[in-house]
């Protein structure tokens, strides 16, 4: 099997500097971001703007919910040491590590030569992100994983859940691509399900996270029935609506499609967990498993 290198973009540092005011926005730019270049690149973010006032990694990053220094350093100062304090930086390798070993036990040969990981500090006053109780992440380009965390006594004890999720897209995205235009309602639905039900296979339940909602049955027929009549729905402005709920839709300029928040993280956490039990493959195997067989053998829109 291949060795695969992890290199974790040393924020801390950038963070405890800007405090001493040695750090600004070009260190941003050129040193806690320009390890993620290509993943900038990909997503059209250049490292500076083509026109003043223009969009470029320090928008793009606002846009996650990332602070950036083109905001109060006082939103995050008193942040700094809860953010080391949840020991994420001594923690991180064994996660991917960890997550590693479990595909390298079925022989997947991830093509990967390194992953680059960054753990930033959010943006406090970013509502999307406060509202999935300050902690979110971004793995949708194979090698690079963004960890965003306003630290609080909910996430400091998932945030090696949280990375185990976004490390699962990694694997998955090598396996089957994204597709922003082109993906379906089901596409979403299942990858968002691997990731958590693999983050859970390794850190257990009491530690998924809030995007996984707890539905009540009446709910959770309805939510069933709304996704099945819009599973083949295609192209990332449209599949949003179902997978973050109206008020995020709402907020985000999508249109609503009647559902509650995070609902199609919800259906396709309980999607995948009733394609493992139809079938007795593990969430390794499921996370390189074609989209359409995984949903036709959960037997979940049936």
């Amino acid at each position: 099997m291949n060795t695969i290198n992890l290199e974790c973009v040393d924020s801390l540092s950038f963070y405890k500097n800007f405090q001493d005011k040695q750090s600004n926005e070009d260190t941003f730019r050129y040193e806690i971001m320009a390890p993620f270049k290509k993943m900038w690149d990909y997503l059209n973010a250049p490292m500076t703007p083509k026109s003043l006032g223009g969009y470029d990694v320090l928008m793009a990053s606002e846009m996650l919910g990332i602070w950036t220094p083109r905001k109060s350093f006082n939103l995050i100062e008193n942040q700094i040491d809860p953010l080391e304090q949840t020991n994420i930086f001594k923690e991180y390798s064994d996660v991917i590590e960890t997550a590693l070993a479990r595909f390298t036990k079925i022989n997947y040969q991830i093509p990967l030569d390194i992953i680059h990981l960054n753990i930033l500090l959010g943006d406090p006053e970013n509502k999307l992100l406060m509202a999935s109780e300050g902690y979110s992440g971004f793995g949708g380009i194979p090698g690079f994983i963004l960890l965003i965390v306003v630290p609080n006594d909910f996430n400091r004890i998932r945030l090696k859940s949280a990375l185990a999720h976004e490390l699962n897209h990694n694997i998955r995205f090598t396996y089957e691509p994204f597709n922003r235009g082109n993906i379906s309602v089901e596409d979403y639905l299942v990858i968002e399900g691997l990731a958590e039900v693999f983050a859970e296979s390794l850190y257990g339940q009491e530690f998924r996270g809030p995007w996984v909602q707890d539905y009540d049955e009446e709910e959770m027929s309805y939510t069933i029935e709304v996704m099945k009549d819009g599973r083949n729905v295609k192209g990332f402005e449209e599949v949003a609506a179902y997978m973050y709920g109206d008020e995020v839709a709402t907020a985000q300029g999508y249109n609503p499609v009647g559902l509650s928040r995070n609902a199609g993280y919800t259906i396709g956490y309980h999607l995948v967990k009733a394609y493992l039990k139809n079938t007795g493959q593990t969430i390794e195997q499921a996370t390189l498993t074609p989209t359409e067989i995984i949903v036709r053998d959960s037997k979940f829109f049936q």
